[in-house]
């Protein structure tokens, strides 16, 4: 997954925890602190923020993970996710880039997907879009779900809320070929 991909699942919504990337040619870790969504502080080895920023200009990252809940020790006095974003050479991704078509019934309070005003995407369509994702990627692909279902949280089987699911399919779409990938995300609006 490139930068740009990594930050977008992550830099949104409630996450909250320390994002850490392996940058290509990098001897340290980037561990970034996350706060509702927002890097509220980042570091590369003993660099400090601005450091960091500056050196990790230009560099692809080599994996990265996720972990939940692990609370920021410092802060900035503000979030540096546009600054991140314009590093990674992609601006953020608002929820309805991904031209997702699940705005079927967000005006209704009362619809029966809507819960707490978050529109939930059914177990069947997020099935439908695995499948679709499994016919263009091979069997490899259960392993690469089950590792985005573990960062953002799900459980097979269970909806998904909106902003969750565009992520989802944001993640899954990294890692279909870029011939299909245009073609694998408009399936997954329909």
């Amino acid at each position: 997954m490139d930068l740009g991909e990594v930050l977008k699942t992550y830099l949104s919504d409630d996450q909250n925890g320390q994002l850490v990337i392996k940058f290509v040619g990098e001897k340290h870790l980037c561990k970034i602190s996350v706060e509702n969504g927002q890097a509220i502080y980042l570091t590369l080895g003993a660099l400090g923020p601005h450091d960091t920023l500056d050196q990790i200009v230009g560099k692809a990252s080599e994996w990265s993970n996720f972990i939940k809940g692990m609370p920021p020790r410092k802060r900035l006095d503000e979030p540096v996710n546009q600054l991140l974003m314009d590093i990674a050479g992609t601006a953020p991704r608002a929820e309805g880039e991904i031209q997702l078509a699940v705005a079927t019934g967000a005006d209704n309070p009362t619809h029966p997907e809507v819960i707490d005003g978050d529109l939930l995407i059914d177990a069947a369509r997020i099935s439908a879009a695995i499948d679709r994702f499994t016919d263009l990627v091979g069997p490899f692909a259960l392993i690469l779900t089950e590792k985005i279902w573990t960062n953002l949280a799900h459980t097979d089987g269970a909806p998904m809320r909106a902003a969750t699911y565009a992520r989802f399919i944001a993640a899954l779409a990294a890692e279909v070929p870029a011939g299909d990938r245009q073609g694998f995300i408009d399936a997954a609006a329909e």
